[in-house]
């Protein structure tokens, strides 16, 4: 990215999922939408028309067209950026927990989460989604990632291109993470920041959802350094904002390079390329 990119405004927007409901969710999510142009990047949670409904996933994800459509519209309506996760069909026969990229021309790029939460049951009905993707939106380049997925570093690795720029300047995370591990949460977000020198937005949802599990939200979104830049209250819903500077962004990549010094890897049963691993003669 270069240092000129335009700032990128981020707006996460917190609230009680209605428990496989999504007329009702559209009707939340409206009363709390930001005014048309404010910002480039709109979040909702994980399942955001559903709620994380693993006991009938199936029957839910024959009805994600509706939730996508709904996207779209909103993307076009703020002329932004909306990601949210839904439930969709997949040619495996089982179902993607699908984080759905919408721009306003109506543009969509997808990231099936990848590690499946197996306390809830995500393993049985669930598919393993197998690409990193990074989506470029008006000058930044964005990792796409589904909640559990914040637990594993490997798998959201910033690495470097060939031209020796970082894969990713910014990480976007889509999560139904329960109250009870809202320290993970919150940690989790600054390590990866500072880890990948890189801003990051996590959204989650509060209220408690059809298994009796509460959320208390805690959406924050946080500057390279791992500093808070903004966070919502918690169990209310809201809209938080902030804007993230491509020139701050470069100087804390200058003044400490050390993404260059990094460990080569790769993911088993996966081409070098999914990962965005480097290759040894790189470092």
């Amino acid at each position: 990215m270069p240092s000129s990119a335009q700032p990128l405004r981020i707006a996460l927007l917190q609230y009680g999922i209605a428990w496989c409901d999504p007329q009702a969710n559209f009707a939340l999510i409206r009363a709390l939408l930001p005014q048309r142009g404010e910002v480039d990047v709109l979040l909702l949670p994980e399942a955001f028309a559903t709620g994380f409904a693993t006991q009938n996933a199936r029957e839910v994800a024959t009805k994600s067209a509706e939730a996508v459509e709904f996207l779209a519209a909103l993307a076009a309506e703020l002329d932004c950026a909306v990601g949210a996760s839904v439930f969709a069909p997949h040619q495996s026969g089982k179902v993607a927990n699908r984080f759905f990229w919408v721009e306003p021309d109506g543009r969509t790029s997808t990231a099936d989460k990848r590690h499946l939460f197996a306390v809830a049951g995500e393993h049985q009905d669930f598919s393993r989604g197998e690409d990193a993707v990074v989506v470029t939106w008006r000058g930044w380049r964005l990792r796409l990632a589904v909640c559990f997925d914040l637990r594993f570093p490997v798998w959201l690795r910033n690495t470097l291109d060939s031209d020796g720029s970082p894969a990713y300047d910014g990480l976007l995370v889509l999560a139904n993470w329960p109250e009870a591990r809202e320290t993970a949460w919150t940690t989790l977000l600054a390590a990866r920041a500072m880890e990948n020198q890189c801003y990051v937005a996590g959204v989650n949802r509060i209220g408690v959802d059809g298994f009796g599990v509460d959320h208390s939200g805690a959406s924050r979104i946080i500057g390279p350094w791992g500093d808070l830049l903004a966070s919502a209250p918690l169990h209310e819903p809201a809209l938080i904002t902030a804007v993230w500077d491509s020139i701050h962004l470069a100087a804390v990549r200058k003044r400490f390079p050390f993404l260059a010094d990094q460990d080569p890897f790769a993911v088993l049963g996966m081409p070098p390329e999914a990962t965005g691993a480097l290759p040894s003669s790189q470092h």
